[in-house]
């Protein structure tokens, strides 16, 4: 498998963190991981054949140029064959910023956006087509709510276990309805949702690279939970599986896309 990340131009700074390519040929048997929740929404554009996609609520839908959201809730991707990817991983605010009209929930590209990208462009290299199509959504200027947004996301996710949203508006010396609000409106998610996502990527993170057999609770109480049975139970929420089970199917791409944040 080959995965790559590419620079978006300066113009994009605090809108988009990077491009992304996958290319990998056909698996030895059809491959089937989840993706769980990274605080960023992105855009992916198939460039080969194209996989399944499914969520817990809704039927299975093609895995082929679509925007997806931020989101808490997690995905299963299958695929089979040799595949080809292209995508934009944003900000967590850059996809609502770029795309207001969008919807909460996955959509087609051409039905949430508009047209698609020149394909033949995108396999070529990936940076300027992207570039040359978010072109076509750059919003004017950045706001005040973007900034705060910067500074709150900025905050959380350097050490998720220590940040409280209680006092959070306060060390950013705003009220608690100010931030909620620039939350709410710019990523789509409650403060505390956030804190919530970030928190269980961290144990995710931490459960992967597990090396000398370092018991699960304490992977729970580096990325502050309170017990283990807490960290279990968010666990599944977000990903839809034990964490035995994950470590133990948890595939490459996966790997890669949940770690695409850093």
């Amino acid at each position: 498998m080959d995965y790559r990340r590419h620079a978006p131009a300066s113009r994009f700074t605090g809108l988009v963190e990077h491009y992304w390519s996958v290319v990998s040929p056909a698996p030895p048997e059809p491959l089937r991981a989840v993706l769980v929740p990274n605080g960023r929404g992105t855009v992916q554009f198939c460039l080969g054949r194209p996989g399944r996609r499914f969520s817990a609520d809704g039927p299975d839908r093609e895995n082929a140029d679509v925007y997806l959201p931020t989101g808490t809730a997690p995905m299963v991707i299958a695929q089979e064959g040799p595949s080809h990817y292209v995508g934009i991983q944003f900000t967590p605010w850059g996809g609502r910023a770029l795309f207001p009209r969008a919807p909460d929930q996955p959509a087609q590209v051409v039905d949430a956006i508009g047209p698609l990208p020149g394909k033949g462009s995108l396999a070529e290299d990936p940076a300027p087509e992207l570039d040359r199509w978010l072109d076509g959504f750059l919003p004017g200027r950045r706001t005040a709510s973007h900034e705060l947004l910067a500074q709150a996301t900025a905050r959380i996710d350097a050490a998720p276990s220590a940040v409280d949203v209680g006092s959070l508006s306060a060390e950013l010396a705003v009220a608690p309805s100010t931030l909620y609000r620039a939350f709410r409106r710019g990523i789509g998610l409650s403060p505390k949702q956030y804190l919530q996502v970030m928190r269980h990527r961290a144990f995710t993170d931490a459960l992967l690279a597990e090396a000398g057999g370092l018991p699960t609770a304490l992977l729970a109480a580096l990325a502050g939970y309170a017990d283990q049975s807490h960290a279990s139970r968010d666990f599944t929420r977000f990903t839809g599986m034990t964490a035995t089970t994950f470590r133990d199917t948890y595939d490459g791409i996966a790997r890669l896309m949940a770690r695409s944040a850093g």
